[in-house]
């Protein structure tokens, strides 16, 4: 995690923007929320700009962290960094503003459209602005040889062994790639724009149709983002800007490479279920019978696990659910740690080895609970 944020922190063309943003968004004295803030770079750029007040609100363990970065900026007054969910979280006033980072390679794809809708709901005042505000995402036709050689993998018989039914997997696996400008093969088209001062519809979806810029080979789809982060201001992980931010793009593969020509028309159809992480992608060359793919058919669901979740069937509890109820059920405000951790083990033998196998288990539950 500490590398990730490194790789944030140091991203001249991210920081840039967020600060000019937060430089034009932020009243004198106002107050700011900081969603999922990680380690406090967008709070601490809000004061910087005139915020009298930070709410910074992390889930993760980063959260202890961030309180001391903020500690060791002078800010410890200013940043109010609060350990939990943006769903269940509650503050003592609104804000002017609420801000976050979560956009993923194809900008809807970390949870930014669920924050936008808490943000609105349940932190901003009536008049209150959500950073970023808008986002458009794009779309480009892709030739990259190394990207298809990946898929080509599993026909080469590694070992003398035939792994090809893993193929169907790969071909409908969305992937994270940097993209360079050579690799596309039509001008990017913006395919989507997002208003998150509003309610998005979801799945989002986009038709449109690619031109092919030459001739060449279309293994596939790229897509990126571009965040209006203030009038004015944004910033973009697009492979063709000079300016892009430290992020990458996404690939959604065609799994059998198709020949074109320069102004071949490409029909794309792309959904997008951000909240589960699922992708469906449609492609028709010329008219051509389509190329349907589909992130649900690379989930490697086997029988099992269809019918445990079949609306029909009637669950019972595993060895493991047993053990979860007993830890839930002993979070009485009462028992301590330790207690539980004995309690689990005593009752639940067949399960735990070790009494440190016990207390990993109870951790472990109470981090989700």
């Amino acid at each position: 995690m500490i590398e990730e944020h490194r790789g944030y922190l140091r991203d001249r063309h991210r920081i840039a923007a967020y600060d000019r943003a937060l430089r034009s968004l932020v009243p004198a004295d106002a107050v700011v929320v900081d969603l999922a803030s990680g380690t406090g770079i967008l709070g601490m750029l809000a004061c910087r700009a005139g915020a009298a007040r930070v709410y910074a609100i992390e889930k993760e363990g980063i959260a202890g962290l961030a309180r001391d970065i903020a500690r060791a900026n002078g800010l410890a007054d200013a940043i109010r960094n609060i350990r939990g969910s943006a769903a269940s979280v509650t503050l003592p006033e609104l804000a002017a503003v609420a801000c976050c980072d979560q956009m993923g390679p194809f900008g809807i794809d970390a949870g930014v459209i669920e924050l936008s809708q808490l943000a609105r709901s349940r932190f901003l005042a009536q008049d209150g602005r959500f950073m970023p505000h808008r986002l458009e995402l794009w779309l480009a036709a892709v030739e990259q040889g190394r990207l298809q050689e990946r898929l080509g993998f599993w026909n080469t018989q590694p070992a003398r062994f035939d792994f090809s039914p893993v193929t169907d997997v790969a071909a409908n696996s969305p992937a994270h790639v940097d993209l360079e400008p050579i690799d596309l093969v039509s001008e990017p088209v913006c395919a989507a724009t997002l208003d998150l001062m509003a309610d998005v519809a979801l799945p989002v979806t986009m038709t449109t149709t690619l031109r092919a810029s030459r001739r060449g080979t279309l293994h596939g789809l790229g897509g990126w983002f571009t965040a209006w982060l203030a009038p004015g201001v944004s910033m973009t992980n697009s492979p063709v800007a000079i300016d892009r931010i430290r992020r990458r793009n996404l690939f959604l593969p065609l799994g059998a490479p198709l020949a074109i020509e320069a102004g071949t028309a490409i029909d794309v159809r792309v959904q997008v279920r951000p909240a589960e992480g699922m992708y469906a992608w449609e492609v028709r060359v010329n008219g051509r019978e389509p190329i349907r793919r589909s992130s649900l058919r690379a989930l490697m669901l086997d029988r099992d696990d269809l019918l445990r979740t079949h609306p029909g069937n009637r669950p019972t509890l595993s060895r493991e659910g047993e053990a979860t109820l007993t830890v839930l059920r002993l979070c009485d405000g009462q028992r301590t740690v330790a207690e539980i951790e004995h309690a689990a083990f005593a009752g639940h033998r067949d399960l735990f080895v070790t009494e440190e196998s016990a207390a990993a288990f109870v951790a472990d539950v109470l981090a989700r609970a």
